[in-house]
């Protein structure tokens, strides 16, 4: 597992007047690299139409034989579930009249810890219909282990930079406050280009092979001779 130590940012000690205990104050942060085993994809399907039953079973019709071919790509009912479901009665802007039309969107959610089948997957929702695909999320599932190294590495940054400075002038240092901080990394995602709806081949897609967890957090240590 890679390990590297991210850019610190240094604040300067500050002073205090009189018999206190002088302190400094720095930021430290760890970043520990993990592989990811999830993925996550929203997928929604909305369709219109001057007639509300329409609008309603075209949308039903798609969602069905999207799932449909999900479940043939080996996904079960605990991958799929549909959520975000809404019916609006609004002016259609595509149209030169600005007809008033029904307009039914509903949201499939998939998630699955076969990364390699991502291709077919998006395969599937294009070829059953589905005319909006989101980004493909790629993360790991479980990050305690990977989160608590990060803050063993945030901490041991933080105090190699308060010893850097304390020891200019030979002061010892200790740990007085101690705030966490964990930066969520934000999932990689795989942006579904338009022209990979042409054909029915498999839908290329690059899995990441590792994804940062970065944890930080600042320390305030006293300085003492």
């Amino acid at each position: 597992m890679k390990k590297t130590i991210g850019v610190i940012s240094v604040l300067l000690s500050t002073i205090c007047l009189g018999n206190d205990t002088p302190t400094i104050a720095v930021t430290g942060s760890g970043t520990v690299t993990g592989k990811p085993d999830m993925l996550s994809i929203i997928a929604s399907v909305e369709t219109t139409n001057p007639n509300s039953e329409k609008a309603i079973s075209e949308n039903t019709n798609i969602i069905n034989n999207a799932i449909k071919l999900l479940k043939k790509e080996g996904l079960k009912d605990k991958n799929i579930k549909t959520e975000n479901y809404s019916l609006n009665f609004r002016n259609d802007y595509n149209t030169k009249e600005n007809e008033m039309k029904y307009f039914v969107k509903n949201q499939i959610i998939i998630t699955s810890d076969d990364l390699e089948n991502t291709g077919k997957i998006l395969t599937a929702l294009n070829n059953g219909g589905v005319n909006n695909i989101g980004e493909v999320n790629f993360y790991i599932a479980d990050r305690k282990e990977l989160e608590d190294k990060a803050y063993v590495l945030a901490y041991e940054d933080a105090k190699s930079k308060a010893q850097l400075i304390a020891g200019i002038d030979k002061f010892s240092i200790t740990p007085k406050d101690i705030n966490l901080n964990f930066s969520t990394p934000r999932p990689l995602g795989y942006v579904f280009a338009s022209n990979a709806k042409m054909g029915d081949a498999t839908i290329p897609v690059t899995i990441p092979n590792n994804i940062d967890v970065t944890a930080s957090m600042n320390v305030i240590f006293y300085m003492e001779k």
